[in-house]
């Protein structure tokens, strides 16, 4: 169903209730996302595309709050067919149907890997701990999925990236690594926040190619949200 929309965001409004009054972080934003392609959000900092794409995937936290539209999303776990939508609006907070969501078929490449990554626990267990969340496979088969997403994503001698640390990579290779956790469930919708900020222009040309090449192959969605329009126009369809 290429013709239709994997998520429908219709009149997206997202407020923080401060004790200096209400502050509207996100006002009367939509949007559709296509399976296959990449849509690319573009603004500058503190206009709301964070708040945007958490709002998503349903992490706004108190005194934040969605105060109204809609974010439908076509979900092969909680829909009863292709065709049908859900509303993650209406989901209940910190419900199962949201965990399934979550990582599974809508994952999240953060903006920051340092602050991701555990850095008390190997990049492997941190894969396979992602990995045995959602399926139910044996500790050998989850290793053999993080090896192989560790490899897809260019992390070289993936065997031995499985046993290092976050702290123990660079930059790029820890954004990877990130990327290969997001890809570990084989997700419908993959939301990069700002992936190539922390990183320099050469590394930065070089992981967007590899992203696109992953999207072609998958045939994967993209949200890439970010401030730089040139990263925006290498990897964007609209």
């Amino acid at each position: 169903m290429t013709n239709q929309p994997l998520l429908e965001v219709r009149d997206l409004q997202t407020v923080f209730e401060l004790d200096e009054g209400t502050v509207k972080a996100v006002d009367g934003v939509s949007f559709d996302v296509y399976p296959g392609r990449v849509l690319g959000i573009v603004g500058e900092s503190g206009c709301g595309k964070s708040v945007t794409i958490k709002s998503v995937l349903r992490l706004i936290e108190e005194p934040g709050r969605i105060a109204n539209g809609t974010i439908r999303f076509r979900s092969k776990i909680l829909g009863n067919s292709s065709a049908e939508m859900v509303d993650i609006v209406q989901l209940p907070a910190k419900s199962a149907q949201l965990r399934a969501l979550r990582g599974n078929e809508i994952a999240l490449i953060p903006q920051e890997p340092m602050a991701a990554f555990s850095p008390v626990h190997t990049i492997g267990n941190q894969l396979m701990e992602v990995i045995q969340l959602h399926q139910p496979v044996s500790n050998g088969e989850a290793k053999k999925i993080a090896v192989n997403r560790l490899k897809e994503v260019g992390v070289p001698n993936p065997e031995g990236a499985m046993d290092r640390y976050s702290w123990e990579l660079s930059g790029g290779l820890r954004q990877r690594a990130m990327i290969g956790m997001a890809l570990t469930c084989d997700p419908l919708l993959l939301i990069a926040d700002e992936p190539t900020t922390a990183l320099d222009k050469f590394t930065q040309g070089k992981l967007i190619h590899d992203l696109k090449m992953l999207q072609k192959e998958k045939n994967l969605s993209i949200l890439f949200v970010s401030h730089d329009l040139n990263a925006v126009k290498e990897i964007a369809d609209r």
